[in-house]
Order: C-alpha cells, then sequence, then structure tokens
C-alpha cells in the first residue's frame, strides 16, 4: 500500500480517523464558535456575505464528524452566523426573496454535505481495501513459507524407495496430497477451516462414502492447523486403504472430534476396526512426521493396537461455529 507523507497524508489520516463522542463533540463545538469568532474579529459587521464562515464549518463537520455530529454543527453554525451579522433568528422572514434564498442556501448545504460524506465514505473504503490487501500478502508469504517447510521436511526425511523411480512416485504423491490440502483452503476472512466440511473434502477423493464415519460437532480450526490436519487425515486415509480397515470390505473407520469445555482445545479421534491385525511399520518414513506434534498440532497420539490403528490429536484455538457458520 502507498504511504501518503504531508499534506496529503494529513487529509488522509483525519477522513479515515474514528472519533469518540466526546472528541466529536469538542470538535463540533470548535466549528461553531471558532470561525464565527474570526470572521467577527476580522469584519465584525460585514457588508456582503454574512455567512462567508458558515461554509468552511458544513465541508469541515461533513468530512471529519458522523451525520448525526455534523448536522448539529451545521444548524448551530447557522444560528450563530445568523445573530452575530444578520440579527436574531426569529427576524428571518419566511416569504419572499428572504425565503427563496434560505431554500438554496439550503440546497447547498444538502450539496456540499452529500459530496463530503461521499469523499469521506470513499476514502475510508479504499483505507480498508488497502489495509485488507496488506493482510492477505502477509498471509500469502506466511503460508508460502509454511508450504515450502512442508516440501523441505518430505525431501529431507523421506521417502525411502529402492530405486529412483519409486522415489519420484512417492514423493510426488506427496507433493500432490499437499497441493489439495491447500486448494481447501482460501486467503482472507475463509483462511480458517471448518469442520466437518474439511475433513468431508479431505477424505472425498478416497471414495469410501460411509465406511469413514464422521461425528462431531461443527467448530472452526485456526488456519495454521489446517494444512496439518489435512495432512496428517489424508496419510490416516491413505495408510488404512493399503494396509487397515479400509484395505478389508468389512473395516471401517470413526472419526470423532469434541471440544474440551474450555472451548478452546479441539480433540479427534481417528480409530479403525473390522480390518486385518495390524502391527508396528518396520521403519519410519515421511508419513510419520505427518503424524507427530508439530505447528498446529499440539499433539498426535498414534497407537498400533493389534484390533485396528487409533491416532489422537489436539488443536489448540479451536472454536465452536457461529450459528451462521454452521448454516
Amino acid at each position: 500500500m502507498k504511504v501518503l507523507t504531508g499534506v496529503s497524508g494529513m487529509m488522509r489520516a483525519a477522513l479515515i480517523r474514528q472519533r469518540s463522542a466526546l472528541q466529536q463533540a469538542i470538535l463540533c463545538a470548535l466549528l461553531v464558535f471558532v470561525p464565527s469568532l474570526l470572521r467577527l474579529v476580522i469584519e465584525p459587521q460585514p457588508a456582503v456575505m454574512p455567512f462567508l464562515a458558515f461554509w468552511p464549518t458544513v465541508l469541515i463537520a461533513a468530512l471529519l464528524l458522523e451525520q448525526g455530529f455534523a448536522m448539529l454543527a451545521v444548524f448551530a453554525s447557522f444560528a450563530v452566523a445568523q445573530w452575530l451579522f444578520a440579527g436574531s433568528i426569529m427576524g428571518i422572514a419566511w416569504h419572499g426573496r428572504p425565503l427563496v434564498s434560505l431554500l438554496v442556501g439550503a440546497a447547498c448545504v444538502v450539496l456540499v454535505m452529500g459530496m463530503a460524506i461521499v469523499a469521506r465514505t470513499t476514502v475510508r473504503e479504499l483505507d480498508a481495501v488497502n489495509r485488507q490487501q496488506d493482510t492477505f500478502n502477509r498471509e500469502l508469504r506466511h503460508r508460502c513459507r509454511n508450504l515450502l517447510s512442508i516440501i523441505q521436511a518430505l525431501s529431507a526425511r523421506g521417502p525411502r524407495a529402492e530405486n529412483p523411480l519409486d522415489f519420484f512416485r512417492e514423493f510426488s504423491h506427496r507433493l500432490d496430497s499437499l497441493a489439495k490440502a491447500s486448494d481447501l483452503l482460501r486467503i482472507g476472512t475463509e483462511a480458517e477451516g471448518h469442520l466437518p466440511e474439511l475433513i468431508e473434502r479431505t477424505i472425498g477423493p478416497f471414495g469410501q462414502g460411509s465406511r469413514i464415519r464422521l461425528s462431531g460437532t461443527p467448530c472452526t480450526v485456526p488456519e495454521p492447523s489446517c494444512i496439518p490436519l489435512i495432512m496428517a487425515v489424508h496419510e490416516l486415509c491413505t495408510n488404512a486403504i493399503k494396509h487397515g480397515a479400509l484395505s478389508d470390505p468389512a473395516g471401517w473407520v470413526d472419526l470423532r472430534w469434541f471440544l474440551a469445555p474450555d472451548g478452546d482445545r479441539l480433540y479427534l479421534l481417528w480409530k479403525e476396526s473390522g480390518g486385518p491385525l495390524v502391527s508396528p511399520p518396520a521403519h519410519q518414513g515421511t508419513g510419520s512426521h505427518l503424524l507427530r506434534a508439530q505447528p498446529g498440532l499440539e499433539a498426535v497420539d498414534l497407537m498400533f493396537d493389534p484390533r485396528g490403528v487409533w491416532c489422537e490429536m489436539l488443536i489448540v484455538g479451536a472454536r465452536a461455529c457461529t450459528a451462521a457458520e454452521a448454516a
């Protein structure tokens, strides 16, 4: 985002600043009295344009104050200018040329205020867009660094293969899984993941249907935990199809999750049943590193029970979905 300096920067900062009610009240009072007092000191009895000091108040109030305070400043400034330079307010003639002049003046006030409010709103919206763009850029840089770290870990720790072709195939499979995990995420306000949608979309390509039984209350997973969780579930699915419960037509998987009473910790339990007898792997490959505690997964407990693999994961920073998010 381009940073404005000098007068332009000061004007932009003044337009986007959010002021408290007390600050607006003080500014309103200054706009009512200061211009009129300056005009009174310079020309106590102006022969022409008695409301000259009134128009700066209209413009500044519309630019810097919320609508209620701006209207108050305009009416009060008009009353003060009328009293100081044109006689008593009660003496205003409500007919003929004075009435026409008053109506034309009111129309000019509405026009000036309307254009000023549009200008202020536009500047604030542009500022919000620029800030959002900066947030998106920071998030994108952070996510790219995370992806590069994962790719580095995948290449440094495995996979173990007997020949380069097998290495290429397995490593390509890992990268494809990582790409699919990234596709499930968005930049910005939708960067968080929502359960069960995140898991449903992760296990969907495996085509196991009801053999993977999901249960748990709708909740939101923080952005740093999304890719580690997707990769872990993808790895569990892959292993279950190759060697575990899903390799047997009679086998199935229960994947359950729940929030702790504090509403911040999310527990997920993967449990395989009905498959072949399970034994621990002979060696630790790349997949084992995906099923370990890491940034985003505070704890991972993987057990090779002979009756079926089970894995418990802990995510900190989750929260229950709101009614709008769950809909």
